[in-house]
Order: structure tokens, then C-alpha cells, then sequence
């Protein structure tokens, strides 16, 4: 819709900016509002959004838009949510604040088929289900038995994923989904590679071993259904292609590394030709089998083919041939001028076929060829000449190869050689920092005019993908130079967005990417020197907001969308509004009759990306926890534990009172009657208390250093709430 009705655009640029402006305002933490007011803006924000899906829910031209707040309210309630955190310190990036942001992102989605919605859920799921199994805030490790079980769950899991997305037919989130499913697989499998399987005991041996052959038995099943019968997407088989190498490269490699030693060269060397005997006759059962398809789907296809089997090969190429350097020079020699043989050698043999079926070993050998040229360089470091001298010739074969696709392989490379002697050589100058940025920016603008010179050539295309990256790069420094390089970048994303040069996806889409990355990847980097961040990005959305009412709507076309219910929203915004305000209700009676104990910690400084700045806190007890686990005859219990407290002879002064400063006395199984007892989580030596974030105003993480108590209130079922540091 968005490519179709650009006059769309500032309002959805609004849309961001107004995101943005929130989720800053609530990280930076301002101490001056109260939990009161927090509350407040948090419910303030819930009912703005509601407000404009109601709105625009009732228009006939714009109805459209109602599922773009929608979409916001979630935002908005992931927003709230976290507030929540920050206030009461908890759930700092865990798994618990995307779970219940999933909630209303499943149901809105179910009831409105609005496809952001979709794809906002699959990844609240992602999120809650890997920060679920991996918390930020903890480091587990998991036995042999239990990696078997979850990565094998997740297999299943994304696999009936994948199914429903298909079924819906959302064939970009089905893509999303084979590939976690694939990288679960691969990495379980890698885990346990096949020769320790059969060499070595190990638990669940015979089930690794039976995983290994069916996984092995799929893929070869698949590709030959495939082959015989395409009716998958290309990039189906581009993923399990991909992955299935990237599980028998490592396996082949450790396997010979096993028996042979660092001699890998005689099992590359001949898998390397096996891979260009299979790219062959693949590319030839392609071209037969594209006769029942369209063009498109044939060039896709080859496409796909040609780029996974071309980049495994680059793997096995570049390993084999360096083994072999290694055989004939010892591998504690200098490669350099080897680096520099085998490079010339593979872009040549490389250039020097042309088969078309061959497509696969030409690739191989000339990206093979440009790994070697840059390992010269880099082997080179002490000096600066490597990096220009390799330039000239990558600047010929670009020349000589503009038309091509090869083109892209060559100005790449030429762009990255020129780049690295240049910074090198302000480096060794000990030229200031600022005047690297600078650089950077030129070569920005450089690729831009080679894009504009030659947007209909694949070279104009890299060039164009290049200057957004460098430019991106660019924006790293404080100050007046900073603040001019950002808004020559905003008016450059912002040309491309409003007046595009082409229409094709490889142009748009990196468009939007480097946008938002811009506000994602940058976004703690800015240097804004006159306003606070959050109301610079919401005088930013009012700018575009008021674009688009002056100007956008009034060559807007009306667009029929699916009415949603207002009844349903109306009920998900009163449980969303009635779990903040319970949540909110229940913490503050923890505040206030909770009993105060004090417990003594030992900080640390990271960061959340939506609820800000907070201190990570380690506290005696879990010291204890984990001292009696690993060095006690007698292990503490695991999973769901008491903490049985006592006071000790130490106490803080808090609020003009003496606060005893309170001990571990035992560890128990949750459920056995005691007096003041703190609830934990143990695994593996690790106790969890759920008190471990304290979030603070932003850019004052100095002032906490020096903390050495915590002050929290526990109440009598053991659930427990950091209140301040002292």
C-alpha cells in the first residue's frame, strides 16, 4: 500500500517519529514525575491511540489508517508495560514484557488479517520464547539432554509455525520461520558433531545419531521432490540448501581435522569438486524444469541456486587452499605473497570460464579469488601501499566487467581496498577521528553519483547499496559536523523516499532499511545539541503530521480495508488499561505494607533499549546460593526456592531509621511455612530473586556506583520489590 500512495508517507514518518519520541521519553526516566503522573501518561498514551483507531475507523477515505494506530496501541501497551517495569524495577528486557505485549498483538492481528500485526506478533513470540530460555540478565547453560530437548521443541514448533504461515498464505513470515527452524536444527546438530557421536560416549548418543541421518535423509528427500515436482518457493530451497551446508562443511572439516590433522586440503579439495559436479547438474535440471514456470520464478531460481552454492563453495575454497599453502610453507610461515598467488590464480580460472552451467565455479573462484586478495592486505598491516595497489586492478575488472553482474564483486571490493588504505593511512598519521567520518562521507556521496550515472546496471545498484551504508557509518561523531552530516543524510533518505529514481524492490527496500536503522542502529549516538531527544522526535512527528494534513490527504485515493471490531478492541483495551492499573495497584501496596529489609549487592551498568538505564545488581545471598551449590557436600535445592532470611549485626540508615541488613540463613523448597523468606529461582548455581534491575535516570549511572545496599520490601508470600540503592 505504502509503494502505491506515497502522499501516505509523512503520515506513517509521523507515526515513527511519534514511537520514537515516546519510547525515548519514558527511557530517559526523568525523576521529576512521580509514579502517579508515569501512570498517567501511560494511560494517556493507551487512550490517544484508541482514540485514533476509533477516528479513523469511522472515515471512508482514510479507514486505512485506523489499522496503523492499531498497530501503534500495541506499541503504546509494550510502552506502558515496560513504564511499569522501570517504576517498580523489573523485567528489564525479559521475557515477561514481550509476553504480555503478545497478547493484544495475537488478538488485534486475528480479528483486523492487518499483516504489520503479524509480523509485530511472530516477533514478540521470538522475543519471549529465546529470552524465555535465555535470559539477559543470566547466564544458564544447559545440559546435553535438555539442549536435545529445547532445540528439537523449537524445531517442531517452527515447523507447524511455518506450516500456518503458508497456510494463511504470509509466504515472507514462512520464509522468517524455516529459517529459525533451519538455524535450530544446524546448531543442534553442530553442537554434536557426527564424528563425536560415533567416536566418543556421550548422553543421548544413539538419539544425536539417528537426528544426524534424518536430518541428512530430508534434505536429500526434499531436494529430489523438488527437483521433480517444483512447487516451493526458490528461496525454500536457497534456505535448506544454505543450511545443509553450513552442517556439512564444519562436519567434514573437524571430521578430517580429527584423523588427519591441520591437512584439511585432501577432503576440501575433493568435496569442493563434488559441489561443483552438484552445481552443474543442478543448474541443468533447473533449466529444464523452468519450462512449466514463468521467467521470473526461472531467474529467481537460478539466482538462489547459484549465490548458496557459490558462497559454501567460497568456505570450502578458501580453507582448502590455505590448507595447502600451509602443507607446502608450514603453517607457521608467512602466507602473504601465497595470499596474493592464489588470489591472482582464482580471479583468472574464475574469468576464464564460461560455461553457463558452469555459473557456480565461476562465482566460486572469483569470490574465492577477492577473499585471498584482502587476506594479502590485511596479512600486510604494518604497511599502507597493499591496500592501493590491489585497488587498480579491482578498478579495471569493474571497467572491463560494468555491464555484468560480476561488476558488483569487483567495485565492492575496490571501494572496500580504497577505504581501508585511506583510514589506514590517517591512522598511521594519527589524523583526528573527525576527519574518518568525513571520508566516509565522501565516499557516500561518491557511490551516489556513480548511482545516478548508472541507476539501470547492476554496479549502479551496489553503488547506491554502498553510499547508504558508509553514510550510516559516518554519523558516529558529537558536535556541529555531526548534526550537518545528519541532516544531509536525512535529506537524502527523505529524496529517495518522496522522489524515487526506480521502482524496483533492490532500490526501495534499502531505502527503508538504512531509514530505519537510522533511528535503531544510531539511535543512542545522536548528538541532538538544542532539545532534549524525545521532543526533538515529537516536534519532528508533529512536522510531518501537519505535511500530511495540508498536503497528503488531499491527493489521497480511498483504500477498502478490512473493518475491524470495535467492540473486541474496545474489550482488549479495557484489559490492557486494567492490567496496567492492577499491576500498578498491586506493587504499591507491596510498597507500602511490605516488611524492609536491606540486602547487600555489587552493581553493574547496561542498558534497556525501551525502559532506559538501569544498574544490574548481584546480591550477597546469590553468592551464597551459588557458593553452597558448587562447594556444599549438601547442594541446595533447584527450581522454585525459599530464601530464608535473617538479620545480621550490620543495619543502614534509610528515611531517619536503622534498617538491619538481612543474611541468607537457608535455602528451602518453595512452599514449607517460615517467617521472613524472599522467593528465588535456582539453576544450575544461579538464584533468580526477580530484583536484579534498578533503573535510573538517564546519564546518571556514576552517581549509583558507589551503592552498596539494596532497600527492597518483601511481602509475606515472599514476592519482593527493589524500593531505592543506599
Amino acid at each position: 500500500m505504502i509503494t502505491q500512495k506515497r502522499r501516505d508517507i509523512p503520515y506513517l514518518l509521523g507515526l515513527i517519529f511519534f514511537i520514537a519520541a515516546v519510547v525515548y521519553f519514558f527511557a530517559s526516566n526523568w525523576p521529576g514525575f512521580d509514579r502517579p503522573v508515569k501512570i498517567g501518561l501511560c494511560m494517556s498514551i493507551l487512550l490517544l491511540c484508541a482514540s485514533g483507531a476509533f477516528f479513523y475507523r469511522r472515515s471512508h477515505t482514510f479507514a486505512y489508517l485506523s489499522n496503523w494506530w492499531l498497530f501503534l496501541s500495541v506499541i503504546a501497551f509494550a510502552v506502558a508495560t515496560a513504564l511499569l517495569g522501570q517504576m517498580y524495577n523489573s523485567h528489564a528486557d525479559s521475557y515477561i514484557l514481550f509476553l504480555v505485549t503478545l497478547i493484544p498483538s495475537v488478538l488485534l492481528a486475528v480479528f483486523t488479517r492487518y499483516r504489520p500485526l503479524y509480523w509485530l506478533s511472530f516477533f514478540l513470540f521470538e522475543l519471549t520464547f529465546w529470552l524465555k530460555l535465555y535470559p539477559t540478565s543470566t547466564f544458564l547453560t544447559y545440559t546435553d539432554g535438555e539442549q536435545l530437548l529445547i532445540y528439537f521443541g523449537a524445531i517442531v514448533l517452527h515447523g507447524a509455525i511455518y506450516v500456518f504461515w503458508r497456510k494463511v498464505q504470509e509466504q515472507k513470515l514462512s520464509f522468517v520461520s524455516l529459517i529459525v527452524m533451519q538455524s535450530c536444527a544446524v546448531y543442534l546438530l553442530n553442537k554434536h558433531m557426527l564424528y563425536d557421536t560415533f567416536a566418543s560416549e556421550m548422553d543421548y548418543r544413539a538419539v544425536f545419531i539417528l537426528l544426524h541421518i534424518l536430518y541428512i535423509a530430508f534434505i536429500v528427500i526434499f531436494w529430489r521432490a523438488f527437483m521433480n515436482a517444483p512447487k516451493s518457493h526458490p528461496f525454500d530451497l536457497a534456505v535448506h540448501l544454505l543450511f545443509f551446508g553450513l552442517y556439512v562443511v564444519p562436519n567434514v572439516f573437524y571430521m578430517t581435522f580429527q584423523l588427519i590433522g591441520e591437512f584439511i586440503f585432501y577432503t576440501g579439495f575433493p568435496m569442493l569438486l563434488l559441489l561443483f559436479a552438484f552445481s552443474i547438474i543442478g543448474l541443468r535440471k533447473i533449466k529444464l524444469s523452468s519450462a512449466g514456470h514463468d521467467r521470473k520464478w526461472a531467474r529467481y531460481m537460478v539466482t538462489f541456486f547459484t549465490g548458496v552454492l557459490a558462497f559454501i563453495g567460497t568456505l570450502i575454497a578458501v580453507f582448502s587452499l590455505s590448507s595447502f599453502v600451509g602443507m607446502i610453507f608450514g603453517f607457521s610461515g608467512n602466507f602473504s605473497l601465497s595470499f596474493l598467488v592464489l588470489a591472482v590464480l582464482c580471479v583468472s580460472v574464475g574469468l576464464a570460464v564460461k560455461k553457463e552451467a558452469w555459473l557456480v565455479v565461476r562465482m566460486t573462484l572469483q569470490i574465492t579469488g577477492i577473499v585471498f586478495l584482502f587476506s594479502y592486505i590485511i596479512s600486510e598491516w604494518p604497511h599502507v601501499w597493499p591496500a592501493f595497489f590491489i585497488t587498480t586492478p579491482l578498478v579495471l575488472l569493474t571497467v572491463l566487467l560494468f555491464k555484468k553482474k560480476e561488476a558488483i564483486l569487483y567495485y565492492t571490493a575496490a571501494n572496500a581496498s580504497l577505504l581501508y588504505g585511506i583510514l589506514h593511512l590517517l591512522s598511521e598519521n594519527h589524523v583526528s577521528l573527525s576527519i574518518s567520518t568525513w571520508v566516509l562521507f565522501s565516499a557516500a556521496a561518491g557511490n551516489a553519483v556513480v548511482f545516478l550515472l548508472l541507476k539501470n546496471l547492476p554496479i549502479g545498484l551496489s553503488a547506491f547499496w554502498l553510499s547508504l551504508v558508509f553514510a550510516l557509518y559516518s554519523l558516529t561523531e558529537k558536535g556541529w559536523d555531526s548534526l550537518l552530516l545528519h541532516a544531509a543524510f536525512l535529506v537524502c533518505i527523505f529524496w529517495h523516499l518522496f522522489k524515487p529514481i526506480l521502482e524496483t524492490r533492490l532500490y526501495r527496500w534499502p531505502v527503508w532499511a538504512a531509514f530505519i536503522g537510522f533511528f535503531i542502529w544510531k539511535y543512542y549516538e545522536y548528538a541532538w545539541l538544542l532539545l532534549h531527544k524525545s521532543l526533538t522526535f515529537l516536534l519532528i512527528s508533529v512536522l510531518f503530521f501537519t505535511i500530511w494534513f495540508v498536503w497528503g490527504r488531499k491527493h489521497t485515493t480511498p483504500v477498502s480495508v478490512k473493518k475491524w471490531s470495535a467492540g473486541l478492541f474496545a474489550a482488549i483495551l479495557v484489559l490492557q488499561s486494567a492490567f496496567v492499573l492492577v499491576t500498578a495497584w498491586q506493587k504499591e501496596q507491596l510498597i507500602q505494607n511490605g516488611e524492609i529489609a536491606a540486602l547487600e549487592l555489587a552493581p553493574v551498568d547496561p542498558r534497556s533499549f525501551i525502559q532506559g538505564d538501569y544498574v544490574q545488581l548481584g546480591y550477597d545471598v546469590q553468592a551464597d546460593y551459588n557458593d553452597q551449590f558448587l562447594n556444599s557436600s549438601t547442594a541446595p535445592p533447584e527450581g522454585k526456592i525459599d530464601v530464608i532470611l535473617k538479620p545480621s549485626s550490620t543495619s543502614i540508615e534509610y528515611n531517619g531509621q536503622k534498617i538491619p541488613v538481612y543474611k541468607a540463613e537457608e535455602f528451602v523448597e518453595a512452599g514449607i511455612k517460615k517467617e521472613l523468606f524472599l522467593k528465588g529461582k535456582g539453576q544450575y548455581g544461579t538464584l533468580t530473586l526477580g530484583i536484579e534491575h534498578f533503573f535510573i535516570p538517564e546519564n546518571t549511572g556514576t552517581e549509583w556506583e558507589e551503592k552498596t545496599h539494596a532497600i527492597v520490601r518483601i511481602a509475606q508470600n515472599g514476592d519482593a520489590i527493589l524500593e531505592t540503592l543506599r
